[in-house]
């Protein structure tokens, strides 16, 4: 190899000098995984929240329907005294359901009543008509306990306080 040709050579594996990179697409790469993750925290809570109302909302619901049905089952049985009383004796059915805590009202057609308690916020209204020796019912009907108050306070941000 003559000198030029060395040379040459020479000039054509020197490298170039590479430019360093400083993480650029590291660090934009970092910023998404760290927002991803806490939009999956955020989602997570959120569920957690849900599910905890969600459940109980269906605890409040299981226990208003098993109180619901529990008045209800005891004033069928009452229905079913006064229907079975009547039945026996459609004269004088009167002084058999006495001890039951009904209010008999009318002449010709005879109304029956009693509130049945369901719980400390409602009540079962049960109203019966005795005509010719049966029963219908009239009103069988869930009215709320006492008096509703509305709540007319509004309770808005004062600064200073």
């Amino acid at each position: 190899m003559s000198g030029t040709a060395a040379r040459r050579s020479l000039v054509t594996t020197k490298s170039k000098p590479r430019r360093r990179s400083f993480g650029t697409s590291m660090g934009v790469t970092s910023i998404i995984a760290i927002l991803v993750i806490l939009v999956l925290v955020t989602f997570a809570a959120l569920s957690v929240t849900t599910s905890k109302a969600d459940l109980n909302l269906s605890q409040r619901t299981a226990d208003s329907m098993q109180a619901y049905y529990k008045a209800d089952s005891a004033a069928e049985e009452k229905y079913a005294q006064i229907a079975e009383a009547v039945k026996a004796d459609p004269a004088g059915w009167g002084s058999e359901i006495a001890g039951l805590g009904v209010t008999v009202n009318g002449a010709a057609a005879q109304t029956i009543t009693w509130t049945q308690p369901v719980d400390k916020a409602r009540n079962l209204e049960i109203e019966l008509t005795v005509r010719s020796g049966s029963v219908e019912r009239t009103r069988w009907q869930v009215v709320p306990n006492g008096e509703w108050n509305p709540d007319n306070t509004l309770n808005l941000f004062t600064p200073g306080q």
